[in-house]
Order: structure tokens, then C-alpha cells, then sequence
């Protein structure tokens, strides 16, 4: 694997851990308040964009795997290709 498809790989794997930290960040600041406003509704809300979120940083690591894999192949055909 060359070196621009690790750094290819890695950035997307740090721009989807910011993306997951970001959206834990507002995790915490809907929990917070919504045990301020004590909402009984707002509970149920929250835990299904809990699972919405699961789902979803389940589904962007997938993407990631993925994608990476992707790279490695492309790249590996670059490599295997003879040159003209």
C-alpha cells in the first residue's frame, strides 16, 4: 500500500471519528436538556435518535471498511500495471 493511500484511508477514518465525536457532543447536550425540561415525549425522541445514531455510525464505518479496501485494490492495480 503507498504512502498517499494510507494518508487517503486515514483521513477519511479521522473525518468520520470527528463525525461521530460531533454528533456525541450533541448527544449530550440534547440529554442535558432534556432532563432540564423533564419532557416524558422528548425521552422517546431521544432514544430513537440514539438508535438512529447507532445505526448510523455503524453504517459509516462499513463505508469506511469499505472504501478503504477500495483504495488498497486500486492501488494494488496501479502497481501490478505494467508501464507503457
Amino acid at each position: 500500500m503507498s504512502t498517499s493511500t494510507i494518508a487517503k484511508a486515514s483521513r477519511v477514518e479521522r473525518a468520520f471519528e470527528r463525525l461521530e465525536a460531533a454528533v456525541d457532543r450533541l448527544d449530550v447536550a440534547l440529554s442535558s436538556r432534556s432532563e432540564t425540561t423533564g419532557g416524558g415525549a422528548d425521552s422517546e425522541v431521544l432514544d430513537r435518535l440514539r438508535r438512529e445514531n447507532a445505526e448510523l455510525k455503524d453504517l459509516n464505518r462499513a463505508a469506511a471498511d469499505r472504501l478503504a479496501g477500495t483504495i488498497q485494490r486500486l492501488d494494488s492495480l496501479l502497481k501490478d500495471k505494467p508501464a507503457s
